[in-house]
């Protein structure tokens, strides 16, 4: 009886994929337990494990274990970063699911300065400032993840209303106004004020958006998945969609 090619247990009848699915193209066969690890990893490759040898499905799943580090360690630099601003709201508890999506959404240098909680067009989420822009985020059980963002240098003014219970925070761009409702009166003075000291600062005085150098370079970056593209393992449609997303950081 033939073992696993990539964790070595024996392969049996109960934990081998049916129908031939986890056979690779230089013969090895993986076991129930690693071809839902590759799936995980890429839907697209499991589904065609066949074409692939089990060195590209290792890099494959390497590639996947270091964004998925670089994405757990960029959340702790988040959470402490937020935990230091000492914001006294609930924005960070109630924001939980839409402050896991922040590595994906900030882009190198781009450091929190405030958060609160609110609705936005029908959508309940939260409202991050940063030293490039503000972006409202509302991670969804049904319509998945929404992001808007507005560049600071596009804010002319942004004010706040309160009322009885709650307030509101009104968000000035290009004729276009922006109402973040349902926010914590304590919680949108502080914020509106904030900002608006913010963005009347000279650019000088603000926070200045620099690249970090001790992480791979978006083009470094790039260049390894054009590797990966020529050794198969990325589709060019794969290639040109995590291209895209690269360059949109610059």
């Amino acid at each position: 009886m033939n073992n696993c090619v990539m964790c070595s247990t024996g392969l049996k009848f109960m934990n081998t994929p049916t129908f031939g699915a986890g056979k690779l193209s230089d013969g090895g066969i993986v076991c129930t337990s690693c071809y839902k690890k590759i799936n995980n990893a890429n839907p697209s490759v499991a589904f065609k494990l066949k074409k692939y040898t089990l060195q590209q499905v290792q890099e494959i799943l390497q590639v996947k274990a270091d964004e998925n580090n670089s994405k757990n360690s960029k959340l702790d630099e988040i959470k402490t970063e937020l935990k230091n601003l000492n914001l006294g709201n609930t924005s960070l508890f109630l924001g939980r699911k839409e402050i896991n999506e922040l590595p994906q959404i900030l882009a190198e240098g781009e450091k929190i300065n405030n958060v609160i909680q609110g609705t936005y067009n029908n959508g309940h989420g939260i409202l991050v400032s940063t030293n490039r822009r503000l972006i409202f985020i509302d991670k969804g059980l049904i319509y998945g993840l929404k992001v808007e963002d507005f560049p600071l240098d596009k804010i002319s003014s942004i004010q706040y209303e309160t009322g009885l219970l709650l307030a509101k925070v009104k968000i000035h761009t290009s004729g276009n106004i922006a109402v973040i409702d349902n926010v914590e009166k304590t919680s949108a003075r502080q914020f509106a004020e904030f900002v608006r000291n913010y963005i009347s600062q000279p650019k000088e005085q603000q926070t200045v958006f620099v690249q970090n150098n001790g992480e791979p370079s978006i083009l470094d970056q790039i260049e390894k998945l054009a590797k990966l593209k020529d050794n198969g393992i990325l589709s060019e449609d794969e290639f040109t969609e995590q291209k895209k997303k690269l360059l949109e950081k610059l």
